[in-house]
């Protein structure tokens, strides 16, 4: 009894180092790979006055994807930083000294990543193409041509053109506001034009003496463009020739600019990073109907595998980080972020090349250009164990094999 509660104190000790170290390089990583990745829509977002909470929606569907690529990056960090850190204040060396094996202090590492593959599995196969697409259909909102940008001070402008109607526009002057960083346009003027029994009448006047581009989010999650106007009237006529006066002189009146159905991206075969597992799996029959089948099949297998591929790096790094760290008891952070990097940079410039590989020049096989990182990040952990933590000699076993390697035979 006493053994068991001995050895599950030590899982615990070990992995009170461990995660908080994790939770740290995770933060780390996806706040670079955001900021790297984000900062041109971000940029596009806060120059359309876009709100703060639309910003903030943007970078949470933004870390769909970004977690699956920060998270193995934080277990190869924080596995060289944990155990290097004790292993240079000679703990290490105590739990050897009192008969734990290596293995034995690896396997709390070890169930950890088992469990977060488990998880990123599920969350790259479900979770991640939702937010693919809702990001997606933001990104193509917010850099499209903004149909208030055209709007000219001193002239009627038209606004926007629908089958029964269009509405045109007429603004005095625009002002910038310090405050907001955005335009704030006075003195407004909006006339809708429709068709009434063939004929074309003037049936609504908005007049309002302020008024902002805003984006707004409906209740049924999609985004509409739309201009919020302040101090103003409505003016409108029914088709029975009654008329109607809305007073919002001190509310505010949305003019919505674009129907949430005309910006809602339509998801197609193409766009395979959102398309949940299931729907990859099924998309196979309809991908043989396109004149680019071949490639397409290929394309779909990939993305089926680098999924899979990706959970698993985060035991491959757990396994290569462990025997870098144990080596050199000298090392600090400096080093570990320094070797961290450099494993980093080589797995996944192998892994961001793997559509080169397998579909644009088809080289490899889709399954092989998405698991060769982690094939040869397993190699390099093996010999990294071996040499390092075993304690063994390629040189030296070479050398024996030729020692012990028979004479070849001569004939008489």
């Amino acid at each position: 009894m006493r053994k068991l509660l001995r050895i599950y104190a030590l899982d615990v000790y070990l992995l009170k180092h461990f995660l908080p170290a994790l939770g740290v390089a995770s933060a780390f990583f996806t706040f670079i790979v955001l900021v790297f990745f984000l900062k041109e829509t971000i940029k596009h977002a806060v120059e359309k006055n876009l709100d703060f909470l639309v910003i903030i929606e943007l970078c949470w569907y933004a870390l769909g994807w970004t977690l699956t690529l920060t998270i193995p990056m934080a277990f190869l960090l924080s596995t060289i930083l944990t155990v290097g850190g004790l292993n240079s204040d000679s703990e290490i060396i105590a739990m050897r000294a009192g008969g734990i094996t290596y293995p034995r202090i690896l396997r709390p590492f070890i169930f950890v990543a088992v469990v977060i593959f488990a998880f990123l599995v599920w969350f790259s196969n479900y979770v991640v193409p939702a937010f693919a697409d809702n990001m997606e259909n933001m990104r193509n909102f917010i850099l499209t041509t903004d149909p208030i940008a055209a709007i000219q001070p001193g002239q009627f402008i038209t606004l926007d053109k629908r089958e029964n109607f269009v509405r045109k526009i007429y603004i005095e002057k625009t002002v910038r506001n310090v405050l907001s960083k955005g335009e704030v346009l006075e003195n407004i003027q909006v006339r809708k034009i429709s068709n009434v029994q063939g004929l074309q009448r003037l049936t609504e006047i908005v007049i309002a003496r302020e008024g902002r581009k805003v984006l707004k989010h409906t209740p049924n999650g999609e985004w509409v463009k739309a201009l919020r106007l302040t101090k103003g009237y409505v003016f409108s006529t029914g088709a029975d020739g009654t008329f109607q006066r809305v007073d919002f002189s001190g509310g505010m009146f949305d003019l919505n600019i674009q129907e949430p159905e005309k910006i809602k991206k339509m998801k197609r075969i193409e766009d395979m990073g959102s398309l949940t597992l299931p729907q990859l799996i099924g998309s196979f029959e309809t991908i043989k109907q396109y004149p680019q089948a071949e490639k397409l099949t290929r394309k779909a297998e990939l993305e089926i595998h680098k999924r899979f591929a990706l959970a698993l790096s985060v035991i491959v790094f757990v396994l290569i980080g462990f025997p870098l760290a144990v080596v050199n008891r000298r090392s600090g952070k400096g080093m570990g972020l320094g070797v961290s990097v450099i494993f980093i940079f080589i797995y996944f410039g192998l892994f961001l090349s793997a559509e080169t590989f397998a579909v644009e020049k088809r080289l490899f096989s889709p399954w092989f250009a998405a698991y060769f990182a982690d094939i040869l990040m397993a190699v390099g952990a093996a010999y990294f164990s071996l040499t390092r933590l075993a304690e063994f000699s390629f040189k030296e076993w070479f050398k024996h094999l030729r020692k012990t390697k028979p004479p070849a035979e001569t004939t008489g």
